[in-house]
């Protein structure tokens, strides 16, 4: 079989970098209202360096310059709508026009990685060492093709059980202990005293998807970004809700990402986890 890696001299382009990543977590599994793919691309540009990150602001892009790197890959895309200019007077624009005359390129994974197995969700389930894994309407994890063929809306988050049912304020420490949080950073609603032994979760925004879990026998659901009226319906159906944060739900991304790479490319290609704390929100 040929092989579809332009590895001349052992070093890399941008087009195999894509090609190695899409291999593993394949473009198609991308929601129809998600960006992910190459965002900016010097597709025969070669990299030596790869800054791996949940997103770009302007920390970041200074770290990447720092180190060299030819590509950034991040989890949440560069660009989610469509553009009609570019001024350097905007935060968002100058650091898109300043990755661009740098000649760095950007890849976005962003919900084929909270789908894919061993990715955000699975990292989230593994963290919490809950078994007995499935999505979010109680089937297998499968393959990334089956998947694909299946296009089943469950497959964006998990579902897991506890090794032994615990109060849900006893959960509510587990979660910040397991996420290292602060419990400060963690909001929960629900009966705190409802004993949990199945939990869901959706990385990053994901309360929309909690009657999903509910449905399959879930107590709790875990995720981020959760609004008042939402959390106030998830309760009143009879779930507890904790929200974790988006930041504190996928900051894993850059090492995992990282972790992948290194594997696939055979420590050929230098591939930095970012260290920029991105979390917009302050603990006092």
């Amino acid at each position: 079989m040929e092989n579809i890696f332009v590895k001349s001299n052992d070093t890399y382009k941008v087009g195999d970098i894509v090609a190695v990543i899409e291999k593993s977590v394949p473009l198609a599994l991308q929601e129809e209202w998600d960006n992910s793919g190459l965002i900016i691309g010097f597709e025969d540009n070669k990299v030596n360096t790869i800054l791996t990150c949940l997103e770009i602001d302007d920390k970041v892009l200074k770290e990447a310059k720092d180190i060299g790197a030819d590509m950034i890959i991040t989890h949440h895309p560069l660009i989610f709508g469509g553009i009609n200019s570019l001024n350097d007077g905007n935060y968002k624009d100058a650091v898109i026009m300043d990755i661009i005359s740098s000649g760095i390129s950007v890849y976005s994974c962003h919900t084929p990685f909270d789908k894919v197995k061993g990715g955000n969700n699975d990292i989230l389930m593994a963290l919490l060492e809950l078994q007995s894994v499935k999505n979010l309407c109680g089937q297998d994890v499968v393959s990334a093709a089956k998947m694909i063929d299946r296009h089943e809306e469950a497959d964006i988050g998990r579902t897991g059980e506890l090794k032994e049912m615990m109060l849900f304020r006893d959960v509510i420490g587990l979660v910040a202990d397991k996420l290292d949080m602060s419990i400060r950073q963690i909001h929960a609603a629900g009966d705190l005293d409802k004993m949990i032994s199945k939990i869901g979760c959706c990385s990053g925004a994901g309360s929309d998807l909690a009657h999903l879990a509910a449905g399959c026998g879930c107590q709790l659901f875990i995720t981020g970004d959760v609004k008042y009226h939402e959390a106030q319906d998830v309760v009143q159906a009879g779930l507890c809700i904790i929200d974790a944060g988006h930041y504190g739900t996928e900051k894993f991304f850059g090492k995992a990402m990282k972790d992948m790479l290194d594997k696939k490319l055979d420590n050929k290609v230098s591939v930095v986890a970012s260290e920029v704390v991105l979390d917009p929100f302050v603990v006092l």
